[in-house]
């Protein structure tokens, strides 16, 4: 049976997902991973943190799973005024900051999601931080249609494991929207969002609950289409004739994986 690692940053990202099928969660590797069975696909789904901050123990997460494809999902921030909120995005190659090093993804799964309706990205690019404000977006438009925080490296871990992998990623804020809160400043040690730390900064700036509940009501949308799809994905994925990579042997691989 192929095995399928999806990486998700948030458990909010995931939850509209985890809603809809039977996940048990499991302990592999000193990492805590959801873990279902789609059609012919054992699926398991393990959180990274916003900005992968829990990285550190994917590579043994890894090498104990040996999955068939990686697929690395959540939500981004529109960085192009063709992508709306809601739009689906399966990246034909994810970029670092500085736009030297990129990774492609998988071919084969980039026609699946187009299939099941995903629209192609050229470029999503991992930035260090939120790109907060419309002007910050517009400044690197002009590298990638969207912008994440994690996806460059754990497409580079899964590149360097052989791991055919996508990235996909489910539109919340278009390029002219405005974060309504500091959302880096209320997480976690793990990358998780703390509630409480929200509800605090819009205790001492109410006049942000208005933009920040349209976010909440956009994210929402966006993650349960995002739960959709990835339904939809893995009921085409039978039809996948890829064959999971052999894992290099030798240094310098991620050279040669780059576009």
């Amino acid at each position: 049976m192929p095995k399928a690692l999806v990486a998700f940053a948030l458990k909010e990202e995931f939850s509209p997902w985890r809603r809809r099928h039977a996940f048990r969660s499991v302990w592999l590797a000193g990492h805590s991973v959801h873990r279902t069975t789609l059609r012919t696909t054992e699926v398991l789904v393990a959180l990274t943190g916003a900005g992968a901050r829990q990285l550190g123990r994917f590579p043994a997460l890894m090498n104990q799973v040996t999955p068939s494809l990686g697929i690395i999902c959540g939500v981004a921030a529109g960085l192009r005024r063709q992508w709306r909120s809601g739009d689906l995005l399966a990246a034909v190659c994810v970029s670092e900051p500085k736009g030297e090093a990129k990774f492609a993804s998988d071919p084969a799964l980039i026609d699946i999601a187009l299939q099941c309706g995903a629209k192609p990205a050229a470029v999503l690019v991992s930035l260090p931080r939120i790109a907060g404000t419309a002007a910050e977006k517009c400044r690197w438009a002009t590298l990638a249609d969207a912008a994440d925080m994690e996806s460059f490296t754990l497409m580079k871990q899964m590149h360097e494991h052989g791991i055919p992998s996508l990235a996909l990623r489910a539109i919340v804020d278009p390029a002219e929207m405005a974060m309504p809160c500091d959302f880096e400043a209320a997480l976690d040690a793990r990358g998780q969002i703390r509630i409480a730390r929200l509800l605090s900064q819009l205790v001492r700036r109410p006049q942000a609950l208005p933009g920040f509940l349209r976010f909440a009501w956009l994210s929402l949308r966006a993650t349960s289409a995002l739960a959709r799809f990835l339904d939809a994905f893995f009921e085409r994925l039978d039809s996948w004739q890829g064959v999971p990579r052999t894992p290099p042997q030798t240094t310098g691989n991620a050279e040669r994986h780059q576009l």
